[in-house]
């Protein structure tokens, strides 16, 4: 098997989701990886992009509200859940965006990217510093889950941002999740490697079938 790439915040999804909804993220991923100008992953991005932008600009708010006019009628009330969500959470933060890495964590066959595009670099006004991967889908995001995305980002730190914080952010709640101090990481890794060996089943799986065809 040739080495499988996928995204963090793609992995998270997979990570979290149910069996039908795990074939489905590998079926995109497939899509992608036949043809990189797939539209697979393209409902959040403009989200994404504005979110990006919004934490180093002086009127966060309104670069997401404006990201939410411009949205398609069927982003419309997703986009508007996720601004009432990033208000919330952004009116606690006293920050501002500051440059990151891309990196990219390998377990196995696969590995797992974490682009500049993709999450965001902070700097707090006491000087520490935070990467943050936004989680924007409808689902509430379980601790369980965020933990296997925020050790990732543990393995990334050194290449991304040295010595910042991971934290995942369930921006329609507006509610930032970090790794307890007392967290296992050794068993973290140990579930990190299950799931992995799982998407890379999913995916060989998947080759079969278009093998078949």
């Amino acid at each position: 098997m040739d080495g499988v790439h996928i995204g963090l915040g793609s992995f998270l999804d997979y990570a979290r989701s149910t069996p039908r909804g795990c074939a489905g993220i590998v079926r995109n991923q497939w899509e992608i990886y036949i043809d990189e100008t797939s539209l697979a992953w393209t409902f959040y991005a403009p989200f994404r992009s504005a979110l990006r932008r919004a934490v180093s600009s002086p009127d966060a708010s309104e670069v997401v509200a404006e990201a939410v006019r411009q949205a398609r009628p069927v982003q419309q009330p997703h986009y508007q859940q996720l601004h009432e969500g990033f208000q919330r959470w952004w009116g606690k933060v006293r920050a501002t965006g500051v440059p990151m890495e891309s990196a990219a964590w390998d377990c196995g066959d696969l590995s797992v990217t974490l682009s500049r595009r993709s999450a965001l670099a902070l700097r707090h006004r006491d000087g520490h510093t935070e990467v943050v991967l936004p989680y924007l889908k409808e689902p509430e995001l379980g601790a369980d889950s965020a933990n296997l995305a925020l050790r990732v980002l543990e393995h990334l730190m050194p290449v991304v941002l040295p010595e910042a914080t991971p934290v995942v952010l369930d921006v329609r709640r507006g509610k930032a999740l970090r790794l307890r101090r007392n967290t296992n990481r050794a068993e973290l890794d140990a579930l990190l490697a299950a799931e992995v060996a799982k998407y890379l089943t999913h995916w060989e799986a998947m080759a079969e079938v278009r093998r078949a065809e």
